[in-house]
C-alpha cells in the first residue's frame, strides 16, 4: 500500500475515533483530542512535510464531518502535524541520556501541542464574546492529559496501519534458497 493511502486511511481513523470513539471514552465530560494523538504518532513514520499534509487532511476531515465552515482547525491541526516532528528531533537531542524515551516524548509532545491548540480555541471563544471561567481552562488541562496518555494504545493501530503490505515481503531464506538453484 502506498504511503498516500495509508495517511489517509489514518487520517480517516483519526476522525472516526475522534466524532465517534470519543463519545464512549469521556471521563468527567472530557473527552481527549485523538486528532492531535493520531497526528504525532504519525510524523514518527512521515517527518514534517507528511505530518503538515495530513494535518491539512485531517482538518478538512474533521471539519467536513462536524460541519464547521472556519478555519480554525485547519490552521491549528497542519501546524501540529508540522511542529510534532521538529519538537520530537528537540527533545531527543536534550533528553539523550535517559533511557526508552520514544513514549514519554511523544506524550510530552502531545501534551504539549493539546495544550496549544485548546488554548486557541479558548482565546478564539473569547473573540466571539463567549464568556470563559475557570473551569474552561481546567478542562483544557485534563484534555491535554488525557490525549497524551491516548498515546500508549493509538500507538499500536497507528503502526499497523503504517507498517501493513497487501504483499507480504519474501523471507531472507527464501533468496538465498533461489540464488543457490541458479548458480548450479
Amino acid at each position: 500500500m502506498s504511503m498516500l493511502l495509508k495517511l489517509c486511511a489514518v487520517s480517516i481513523l483519526a476522525c472516526l475515533c475522534q466524532t465517534n470513539l470519543t463519545q464512549y471514552i469521556r471521563i468527567a465530560g472530557v473527552a481527549p483530542d485523538m486528532l492531535i494523538v493520531f497526528l504525532v504518532l504519525l510524523t514518527s513514520y512521515t517527518g514534517a512535510y507528511g505530518g503538515f499534509c495530513t494535518g491539512a487532511l485531517t482538518a478538512m476531515f474533521y471539519d467536513a464531518s462536524v460541519g464547521y465552515v472556519l478555519a480554525i482547525n485547519l490552521v491549528a491541526y497542519t501546524f501540529i502535524g508540522w511542529a510534532a516532528p521538529m519538537l520530537r528531533s528537540f527533545l531527543n537531542r536534550k533528553l539523550k541520556k535517559l533511557k526508552h524515551k520514544s513514549v514519554l516524548v511523544m506524550m510530552l509532545i502531545c501534551l504539549f501541542l493539546t495544550l496549544i491548540r485548546e488554548v486557541l480555541y479558548i482565546g478564539y471563544l473569547f473573540l466571539i464574546g463567549s464568556e470563559q471561567s475557570l473551569i474552561t481552562l481546567v478542562r483544557a488541562l485534563l484534555c491535554s492529559g488525557y490525549s497524551a496518555l491516548m498515546i500508549l494504545p493509538t500507538s499500536f493501530l497507528v503502526s499497523k496501519v503504517m507498517r501493513f503490505r497487501l504483499v507480504p515481503r519474501k523471507k531472507h531464506a527464501d533468496l538465498i534458497e533461489k540464488s543457490d538453484d541458479t548458480v548450479i
